[in-house]
């Protein structure tokens, strides 16, 4: 287990907040906080006129910090970047999921600074085999607008505490034989990719055409379970347009899964790894 390359909180809250001065965003950093999400929509209901310009809030650790159906997320000092961010909403629902286009582009910036991460269905960040980070996305409204509300976690080192059974940590600092980058250039990078990504739905159906084949489950076996408790199992195809997932089963049929299916993918002789 890997425990170096760990993110330094006060270096990094200083140099996003040069950064936020520079482009305008409303900014606000604390060492420790209960979570990100909580924490960035107080920030939007303090301002006066609601959200003009993406709002900011950055930890250095979260105590209640959760992922997808309520997963527990360890986010421990210096182990990762815990964000959460506020963009304004246009009135119409897009067409293109944005949790899966802002997946898509962190890990593009990922792979640009040599660090091997892919998209895993339907809204994490993967390295090799393990889980590097994940992403909750919801609208509502807030300050009196309708607002996109990105939850982000990307870890820099293995977790030091116990985790979830069948629940498997990748890091950073496991990137080839050990990422050796400048942690706050990246960190910074990845911050501003999520805020100009999420600031631009019309880019949202260009990052989906690119990851739709070039995802972590692509051309292997799957098991799905479908909301209504209906299971399958067969071969991951591409990622839709609209975020939905395509199954070809072994008679040929192509099903869907969707954003309240749950996909494993089936890995021979090591048992099965959860989505």
């Amino acid at each position: 287990m890997h425990r170096d390359a760990a993110l330094e909180f006060d270096p990094l809250a200083r140099q996003l907040q040069q950064l936020a001065v520079r482009r305008a965003w409303v900014m606000a950093a604390e060492p420790r906080v209960d979570s990100t999400n909580e924490r960035v929509r107080a920030l939007v209901e303090s301002i006066d006129g609601g959200v003009c310009a993406p709002v900011l809030f950055v930890a250095g650790e979260q105590s209640a910090g959760v992922g997808r159906r309520g997963a527990r997320w360890l986010s421990a000092p210096g182990d990762g970047l815990w964000f959460s961010l506020v963009v304004p909403a246009g009135p119409e629902l897009p067409d293109a999921p944005p949790a899966l286009a802002l997946a898509g582009r962190l890990a593009g910036v990922l792979q640009e600074q040599g660090v091997s991460a892919t998209v895993k269905w339907p809204n994490d960040l993967y390295l090799e085999e393990g889980k590097l980070g994940g992403l909750m996305i919801e609208r509502r409204r807030l300050g009196g607008k309708t607002c996109w509300l990105a939850g982000v976690g990307i870890n820099w080192r293995q977790p030091a505490g116990p985790l979830d059974a069948g629940y498997r940590a990748s890091a950073i600092s496991e990137a080839g034989d050990g990422w050796r980058g400048d942690s706050s250039l990246l960190a910074l990078s990845l911050v501003e990719a999520a805020v100009k990504v999420m600031s631009c739905p019309a880019d949202w159906p260009v990052e989906m055409a690119r990851l739709s084949r070039q995802h972590h489950g692509f051309g292997k076996s799957v098991a799905v379970e479908h909301g209504n408790g209906v299971c399958a199992t067969g071969i991951a195809g591409v990622i839709r347009p609209d975020g939905d997932l395509e199954i070809t089963r072994s008679d040929g049929r192509v099903i869907r899964a969707g954003p309240h299916d749950r996909v494993r993918v089936l890995v021979e002789g090591a048992g099965r790894d959860s989505y």
